[in-house]
């Protein structure tokens, strides 16, 4: 900082940023945590591989299927994610769905669970929260 700055929109140079924390955090990781969390949730057979193209992340040697990290812009990090649902789960959910009076649709229940796994996911490994979380029901198994 220029002597001229003192004082003008001052930076923390402690306080990590997105970038700086996921540089130390290699993708690999953050996209396993996330795929061991949520093939952990109830009604979640396994995660998906994409309709069109292979849904996965990619490192040495190896892949994480059904995650997708993107970096839109500095800063920035978003999640897409492909699962494939247990049938059974669904149907008892549906039953379910139909006895209250509840007007959200069960799949959407479904995805909004996923978002907040995702995003503790990212608290647990000290992370901000991402800027998108997408969420793609490949199949119903």
């Amino acid at each position: 900082m220029l002597p001229l700055d003192v004082g003008s929109d001052k930076v923390d140079p402690q306080a990590p940023t997105v970038q700086m924390v996921t540089e130390q955090m290699n993708d690999m990781v953050i996209a396993n945590a996330i795929a061991h969390a949520i093939r952990g949730m109830p009604g979640v057979l396994d995660m998906g591989q994409g309709l069109f193209a292979k849904a996965a992340t990619y490192g040495p040697g190896r892949h994480i299927a059904g995650i997708i990290l993107r970096r839109p812009a500095p800063g920035e990090l978003s999640v897409e994610i492909h699962v494939v649902l247990d049938e059974a789960t669904f149907i008892e959910a549906l039953s379910d769905v139909s006895a209250s009076a509840s007007d959200t649709p069960i799949l959407l229940r479904f995805t909004g669970m996923i978002r907040v796994v995702v995003v503790q996911t990212f608290e647990h490994l000290g992370l901000p929260a991402p800027t998108m979380v997408d969420v793609t029901i490949d199949d119903i198994r």
